[in-house]
This record gives C-alpha cells, sequence and structure tokens, in this order.
C-alpha cells in the first residue's frame, strides 16, 4: 500500500506511474528523473523501474546505459520476458549478435510458439540476412496473441520492410549471402527504416 499523504516523498509505484505518464508525452527527461527517484530507494517494482528507465535512454540513444538497465531489471527479474527480449534486441541493432543471443536464451523457459520466441528467431535470421526466414517467423510472431502494441507495431514495421527489400532484389537474390558490409546494411535497411 503507498503512504500518498501530503509531505511524504512519492513512492516507487508513484514514481514508475508519472514515469510512463511523462513518457507517453515524450518529456524523456522527466521520465528519466522519476526513473532515477526511484531506483535510488529500490522498492519491489525494481526490475520495472530499471527496465523502463532502460527504454528511456535507447529513446534518446544513450544505447549503453539503455543496455546497462536493461541488463539490471533481467538480473532482478530473469523471467521478465520483455525485457530479455527488449535487451536482446537493443544488443543485435548495436551490432552485438552473440551478446543477444546470449541474452535470448533467457527466453527458454517461454513456449517454443511464444510470440517473443517467434520473434527472435525473425531478428536473428533477418541478422543472417535470411530474408524469408526472417518474414516468416516475424509473421508467425504477429499472429500471436501479445499484449504488447508497441512491440507489435516495430516487429510489423520490420515485416513491412522486409517484404519491400525482398520485392527490390528479388528473391532469388535476396536469399545469396551478400558481404559483410551488405549483410550489416540489408540488416539496418530493414530494421530502421
Amino acid at each position: 500500500m503507498n503512504d500518498v499523504t501530503p509531505g511524504n516523498a512519492l513512492s516507487e509505484n508513484e514514481l514508475l506511474h508519472l514515469a510512463i505518464e511523462a513518457s507517453n508525452r515524450e518529456r524523456y527527461d522527466l521520465s528519466i528523473g522519476y526513473l532515477k527517484q526511484a531506483i535510488a530507494t529500490p522498492g519491489p517494482l525494481a526490475s520495472k523501474t530499471h527496465f523502463l528507465l532502460g527504454t528511456q535512454y535507447a529513446q534518446i540513444g544513450m544505447y549503453e546505459d539503455a543496455e546497462r538497465f536493461m541488463q539490471l531489471a533481467v538480473s532482478f527479474e530473469p523471467g521478465f520476458d520483455i525485457a530479455v527480449f527488449q535487451l536482446g534486441l537493443l544488443q543485435l541493432t548495436s551490432g552485438k549478435p552473440d551478446a543477444a543471443e546470449a541474452s535470448w536464451q533467457g527466453l527458454d523457459f517461454l513456449p517454443v510458439e511464444h510470440g517473443l520466441n517467434h520473434f527472435r528467431r525473425g531478428m536473428l535470421a533477418l541478422q543472417r540476412n535470411a530474408l524469408v526466414e526472417a518474414e516468416a517467423e516475424l509473421r508467425a510472431g504477429l499472429a500471436t496473441p501479445l499484449p504488447n502494441a508497441p512491440l507489435l507495431a516495430e516487429m510489423q514495421r520490420v515485416t513491412d520492410n522486409i517484404v519491400k527489400l525482398r520485392a527490390e532484389a528479388g528473391d532469388a537474390s535476396a536469399e545469396e549471402a551478400p558481404s559483410d558490409a551488405g549483410d550489416e546494411h540489408l540488416f539496418l535497411s530493414a530494421y530502421r527504416h
């Protein structure tokens, strides 16, 4: 129970809600401030406050800090599946595929057909330029009942970009292995555009 009498410092729960509201208004400065206050006296929501702080840092391009706080969130709650997935995704898009695969092993407790596992396999296939496999896995993930609208929108965008890339390159040439530089360009094109 939160003690919300006037004069008391804000509770961890109140700070978390204020941070979410600030983030929804794209006030990342306020959100980060609230989360830093919450982290200063960690409580039962520590995994969530650290994860949200990591997402806020990612939002403003501070990827090393984002990764550090997401790792802390996962260390507090290894079964926090969305934090595990987002940590791996951040690592993959930061050019650290081995770290992403290691982080994503934390999703092994989920059923093989869980949406996050489809997304994990799809993103790893995309990183290898296996566009047909990537598209199939991402579509399978999108077809699951995953209650995370922002992640679903992001994975739909990546899927749409893969479709465009395949149309531009042609299916046969899209399955050929380009150079390492081409690999990175293709992955970034599908993910970031």
